[in-house]
């Protein structure tokens, strides 16, 4: 399963894209996170950089173990997130658009067992309306950190 939405912030790329990997600013925007680290120091942050995530979904705290696949700053970032019954790939494209600049967002998830696999499509119609509303909370939280400079 696939897909893409986008949303325009008002901000430069620059100061957007700390927002997409510093945990302590994810944590202002990313519905369910309880917890982000990565394993190694922040200074290393690069391609291959291994991270834990810990969400609240439905309930419960579930761990996603995942990798940075790339990181292009300030323009592009994708990771890799792993579940044990699934695999996320989600990635940040960011570009002028004018006044504005476009962030847009791609998902691509991967079923591991048939139980998810039977359930992608409620999964992905869920998915995609929280990365909408992730977007708009995101937008609010850039937009005002840019306007507070």
């Amino acid at each position: 399963m696939d897909f893409v939405c986008d949303i325009e912030i008002e901000a430069e790329a620059g100061q957007i894209f700390p927002w997409l990997e510093e945990p302590e600013r994810m944590g202002q925007w990313v519905q369910g996170l309880e917890h982000s680290e990565y394993l190694a120091p922040i200074e290393d942050l690069g391609v291959g950089m291994r991270f834990r995530q810990r969400m609240r979904e439905m309930g419960r705290s579930v761990t996603y173990e995942g990798e940075v696949l790339k990181r292009e700053p300030p323009q592009a970032l994708e990771v890799a997130l792993t579940h044990r019954r699934f695999h996320m790939r989600i990635g940040y494209r960011i570009t002028r658009k004018g006044a504005m600049t476009h962030l847009e967002y791609r998902l691509h998830l991967q079923p591991l067992d048939s139980t998810v696999a039977r359930m992608e499509r409620a999964m992905g119609w869920m998915l995609e309306r929280a990365a909408r509303q992730q977007l708009t909370r995101l937008k609010g939280c850039v937009e005002s950190s840019a306007q507070a400079l």
